[in-house]
């Protein structure tokens, strides 16, 4: 004697393996690297790059506003002595091992010309094996007359975790 399957369970295990959902690895956002200096909007966005192996410790992210001559340029740069993590990263370092810095270059009289910084405090946001993202703010400056005022910062950049 035959038995008959009920429709309804036919359909089922026909189609189940059809209704499983998948599982995509997150698609890191666009690089964007941008700042208000000295009360006027800039970005960044022309080339950036990400630095993790050059020095154990330090990630670097280099932001171009311009591909043709790189300047003006703006780094932010996060040490830590513990692997990258969410939090402040300032300088001085007031974290107990999380430092923050930023770097400005720009063309003065046709030499580039760096900013170092003065003070400067980043948050680091969100932190994966894909991306990085946070804000920032602070000072830079080449001379007691010559400073640059870094507000309203924000990055998000793709690295490769180590």
């Amino acid at each position: 004697m035959r038995r008959h399957v009920p429709a309804a369970i036919f359909a089922s295990l026909v189609l189940f393996p059809f209704c499983a959902k998948t599982s995509k690895t997150p698609v890191p956002p666009p690089f964007t690297l941008t700042a208000t200096l000295n009360g006027t909007p800039a970005t960044f966005n022309a080339v950036i790059t990400v630095d993790s192996a050059s020095t154990p410790g330090t990630v670097y992210i280099v932001g171009n506003s311009d591909s043709a001559n790189l300047t003006p340029l703006l780094e932010v740069s996060l040490t830590s002595n513990r692997p990258l993590a969410a939090g402040t990263y300032s300088f001085p370092d007031t974290s107990g091992g999380n430092s923050g810095t930023l770097g400005y270059t720009a063309w003065r009289g046709g030499t580039a010309v760096q900013y170092p910084r003065v003070t400067d405090t980043i948050v680091l946001t969100t932190v994966n094996a894909n991306w990085l993202s946070g804000t920032f703010q602070g000072t830079c400056a080449y001379s007691p007359d010559s400073v640059v005022t870094i507000t309203n910062g924000k990055f998000t950049v793709g690295w490769n975790q180590r």
